[in-house]
């Protein structure tokens, strides 16, 4: 008698287990929030299409007006076959006075700015 309530026992906890390992792999996944980013896209240098240098290849301009605005979050990415480069800058509130800065610069400078919406993600800040 004892020997089968443990057996009914055990085979309780394993349909338990079993099902909640099913439902966990089919739950659907929580929905990440979406962060808005500012994005600079680098200006070409006239004549560049032809003669590419290296500093060509990264976002120097618009990267440099981040960190001179006192930026504290922003990432920047290099030459695609697609696009230029560009500065994205997170807007959070410790990033209001930079922003406003940079908005103010790109404007005098001819820079396009974008506010574009992307999943959050752990990628490292600057």
């Amino acid at each position: 008698m004892r020997r089968t309530k443990l057996i009914w026992f055990a085979l309780g906890a394993g349909v338990t287990a079993i099902i909640a390992v099913f439902a966990k792999q089919f739950a659907p996944a929580p929905a990440q929030p979406e962060t808005a980013i500012l994005e600079l896209i680098e200006p070409e240098r006239l004549g560049a299409q032809d003669n590419v240098r290296d500093a060509d290849m990264i976002a120097n301009a618009t990267g440099d007006l981040a960190r001179n605005c006192g930026a504290k979050f922003f990432e920047t990415t290099f030459l695609y076959n697609d696009h230029s480069p560009t500065t994205e800058i997170a807007l959070v509130p410790a990033n209001k006075k930079a922003v406003d800065c940079i908005l103010a610069e790109t404007a005098k400078r001819a820079i396009q700015a974008n506010i574009i919406y992307r999943k959050a993600s752990n990628a490292q800040t600057h």
